[in-house]
């Protein structure tokens, strides 16, 4: 994954002009994407806290603060940067991560098509189905 990619996630989500979360700009709002941008670039690449922080015009100790702020967050359970954090996730994973494959065994007697019609609505997955 590219750091450019989540830049652009992080950007459409949070509604954060991608030139602004790379300016010095102070707005609450810029800061919080800069520090999800932060979390993601670590969580999702290989890239060290250095590269992350030159990538965002900053020094690989604001990379430092951005992820102990974020996972403060998490611990204290926050709502709006739970809400973040999934919505973010799930975009990544739809756009630019390889789908899950899944194999489920089911007893001879089970009605395929209502565990495939499940599997449609619960978890918007793409059924194949092979016997």
């Amino acid at each position: 994954m590219k750091t450019e990619n989540i830049l652009e996630v992080i950007s459409e989500i949070t509604e954060v002009q991608k030139s602004d979360i790379l300016s010095t700009k102070r707005f609450k709002k810029i800061m919080f994407a800069r520090h999800l941008y932060c979390h993601f670039a670590k969580e999702k690449t290989n890239a060290t806290l250095m590269q992350i922080g030159n990538s965002i015009n900053r020094h690989h100790s604001t990379v430092i603060s951005s992820l102990k702020l974020i996972s403060d967050m998490i611990y204290i359970d926050d709502e709006l940067t739970k809400y973040y954090l999934n919505k973010i996730n799930t975009t990544i994973l739809t756009k630019f991560e390889q789908p899950q494959k899944l194999q489920i065994i089911l007893p001879f007697d089970a009605d395929i098509q209502k565990v495939i019609l499940f599997l449609q609505n619960e978890y918007n997955a793409k059924c194949v189905k092979s016997i």
